[in-house]
């Protein structure tokens, strides 16, 4: 007779089937938008992404790729440059060298970059920019080190430091269109085995909110989202054991890091949650949503022939810019999602047999206890 554990069974089986053959499937393909020696840092939300390009003799210049073209921008008059940067109108941020062989941050739009100035030192760069065009990095002082900044309507800002025994440094790296600005900051004189140096968030007032870390004297933050999530790395209570962390509702959680590494950083997060960054050890880029951290790797065609070794921001789409290296050579790529392919597969096929087989077994016993 048809029991209906029997059917509890068959379904098992049919989903089983089905998760086995999503996860056989790659969910990331790689775009190239740079050259050999190249890296990817930044993304919009139109997947455009910046970063740096090698240059003849092993210099760097900043890129822009727009889609369609990837654009070197250039510097401010030296032979380097980096962007870090950019948001939805196509604002390019970042870090040149100008004649003196300073480097200054700078703007890029409209096919001209900018020079930011500085807090009075001699040299500085900028990290990120927001869709108000507001932009962070960090500037030299005149006396005082190097301290983060905000550079809103044509004015730059130093931000200060986190509560210290003297004069020492910050630096901002990321920031939303709330104007939230995350970070890292030194807080107190070197005490060995390192300087004190820990994440931040500047938000709704004048100074600068110190997140922790997870035992140890160092952490920093790289990136925040639209819902106040901070990401980064902090040190645990073991020497150059580092790990990523996810910040959320004023509580530093410990995403970890790949199995067997012992250093992970995270660089970015989108609205969705989904966290990106490197766990090095492995050298690979991750991906960390739903509580679990996992390899880019695992996420594209091995047939492919890339590894990804560093991923650096994502959009709301998922696309991720990063780095990925093929035979020797690294480019600066984007990941971007593998549309599914509406087409039965042997999986669904599965599915539908089962469902069928079901279905007649139910018959079958409903005939039996008629007859009964």
């Amino acid at each position: 007779m048809f029991h209906p554990r029997s059917l509890g069974r068959l379904l098992a089986l049919a989903a089983c089937c089905l998760s086995m053959h999503a996860h056989a499937d790659p969910r990331y393909s790689v775009t190239v938008v740079g050259t050999a020696d190249s890296a990817g840092f930044g993304i919009n939300a139109f997947g455009q992404v910046v970063g740096y390009l090698g240059t003849p003799g092993g210099g760097q210049h900043a890129f822009l790729y727009d889609n369609s073209a990837t654009l070197d921008l250039g510097t401010l008059g030296g032979t380097a440059s980096i962007a870090w940067g950019i948001n939805d109108a196509g604002q390019v941020v970042g870090g040149a060298q100008d004649l003196a062989g300073n480097q200054r941050p700078f703007s890029y739009a409209g096919g001209t970059m900018s020079d930011l100035g500085t807090l009075g030192g001699p040299s500085g760069y900028a990290t990120g920019i927001n869709n108000h065009g507001q932009i962070v990095g960090a500037g030299d002082t005149a006396a005082a080190g190097t301290r983060a900044f905000l550079y809103s309507g044509g004015t730059m800002v130093d931000l200060g430091t986190l509560p210290s025994s003297g004069g020492f440094s910050s630096n901002a790296n990321a920031l939303s269109d709330k104007g939230w600005i995350a970070g890292g900051s030194s807080t107190g004189e070197f005490t060995p085995p390192e300087t004190p140096f820990h994440a931040f968030v500047h938000c709704c007032g004048n100074t600068l909110a110190d997140l922790g870390t997870f035992g140890g004297q160092y952490s920093e933050a790289f990136g925040i989202n639209e819902l106040d999530e901070v990401v980064g790395i902090a040190a645990t209570s073991t020497f150059r054991v580092d790990h990523a962390f996810l910040y959320s509702h004023g509580v530093m959680h410990d995403i970890g890091t790949l199995p067997g590494d012992d250093y992970a950083q995270a660089f970015d997060i989108n609205n969705l949650s989904q966290v990106v960054g490197s766990s090095f050890g492995s050298g690979q880029g991750f991906l960390y949503e739903d509580g679990a951290m996992v390899a880019l790797n695992a996420l594209i065609d091995p047939a492919s022939g890339w590894t990804v070794v560093d991923a650096r921001s994502i959009n709301d789409a998922q696309q991720i810019a990063g780095t990925a290296c093929m035979s020797g050579a690294c480019y600066a790529v984007r990941l971007d999602l593998v549309s599914p392919v509406p087409e039965p597969d042997a999986a669904a096929m599965l599915v539908a047999g089962l469902a069928l087989l079901v279905a007649r077994l139910q018959r079958r016993a409903q005939r039996k206890q008629l007859r009964e």
